[in-house]
């Protein structure tokens, strides 16, 4: 899908659904709350496995 077309879906949805959009892509491309969950994750394996 070109920018275009999602410009253009993004032009026919309604306000409560760019919310949501917006949010998502927030959470997708800025929110780094995920890195920092996986971040941990990742040490409590690596100590499990040095146990």
């Amino acid at each position: 899908m070109s920018a275009e077309e999602v410009l253009e879906a993004i032009q026919k949805m309604s306000n409560k659904e760019r919310w949501k959009l917006l949010d998502k892509m927030y959470d997708l491309y800025f929110s780094k709350e995920h890195l920092i969950a996986k971040e941990k994750l990742d040490r409590l394996r690596e100590d499990e496995y040095e146990l």
